[in-house]
């Protein structure tokens, strides 16, 4: 059985992990940290999981040896939490703060957490892992296809728009208390890091819009770029991609929340404009799971060689 360690949990982010990671047949999830009084029970702070656990929350610091730790808390904490957990050297990280997420790359000892990008050095190489962030995820694989393919050549628009889980409040702060604005330009500098990353002669402008979704726990990305080939053969190249995949899926009709809500699938669906040469590609999951949770336990599966599937196959309980 995997060990696990949970620093962070009294948020929506972590909450959706642990709901996951209860009914994950190869993990025994040991302790939980948070920001709420020392032995208030898990199960009173995280829905849906009364009778699963008898966990109680602890407070910071040294809790004992674990074999992979996620860090949930809040970004600008990210350091202090980590410091005091004083984890063995050979302790696997996966960080869903954020905090690594424009410290990442060949010479970084961080490795990108997207399975669909990164799965052979998240099998063979990584020990410290930084999740995506949800605008990022949902981007990159609309966009990653064509990136592999050394395709992106012209200016890229993505417009993003998000459900009230993720979306950030009334006053344009997001859930960790950052300006909706430096958000933006955050997760933008981070799509454009990746797909470097992806197609190392990409040195297009990105435009990124980010706006509110009625369904809450829905991501929805219209990602518009200028393309030279045919629909045909664009499609291939997309079902070539992820024919190997677990979790991303090729669609010809409109996505509606409902297809992903409450899975970790991304849908994507494909149109051309022939005419204008104008590639518009749609790409929708749920935030929480394919957006944060399931994509951070899938990296989890790939570190400790299980399939990718493991704990992911079933529908999570909502929130």
């Amino acid at each position: 059985m995997i060990e696990i360690g949970i620093s962070g949990c009294d948020n929506l982010r972590a909450a959706e992990l642990v709901r996951v990671l209860i009914n994950h047949p190869d993990v025994e999830l040991k302790w939980v940290t948070g920001k709420c009084d020392a032995g208030t029970r898990l199960d009173h702070i995280v829905p849906g999981i009364m009778g699963e656990s008898d966990l109680t929350v602890n407070p910071e610091g040294p809790l004992g040896d674990v074999d992979l730790v996620f860090m949930c808390g809040c970004r600008d904490k990210f350091q202090q939490q980590f410091l005091s957990l004083d984890l063995k050297e050979d302790t696997k990280v996966v960080d869903l703060s954020g905090y690594h997420n424009l410290d990442h790359g060949a010479d970084k000892p961080w490795t990108y957490g997207l399975g669909e990008m990164q799965r052979r050095i998240l099998v063979h190489d990584a020990n410290l892992v930084t999740l995506p962030g949800n605008a990022a995820i949902a981007s990159l694989l609309a966009l990653m296809p064509m990136a592999r393919n050394l395709l992106l050549n012209s200016p890229i628009t993505l417009h993003v728009a998000m459900g009230a889980t993720a979306f950030p409040d009334a006053d344009g702060k997001t859930t960790d208390g950052y300006d909706v604005a430096q958000w933006t330009k955050e997760q933008q500098q981070e799509i454009d890091l990746a797909l470097h990353q992806c197609q190392t002669s990409f040195d297009q402008p990105i435009n990124l819009t980010i706006t509110p979704l009625a369904e809450k726990r829905t991501l929805a990305v219209e990602a518009r770029i200028n393309c030279g080939i045919d629909e045909e053969m664009v499609r291939q190249l997309y079902e070539q991609y992820y024919s190997d995949h677990n979790f991303v899926f090729l669609v010809d009709r409109p996505i509606v929340p409902a297809d992903v809500e409450n899975t970790n699938k991304c849908l994507i669906r494909l149109e051309k404009d022939e005419r204008k040469g104008l590639l518009t590609v749609h790409a929708m999951m749920d935030v929480l799971l394919k957006g944060c949770a399931g994509t951070a336990v899938h990296a989890m599966n790939l570190l400790f060689g299980l399939h990718e599937r493991v704990g992911l196959t079933l529908k999570a309980t909502g929130c």
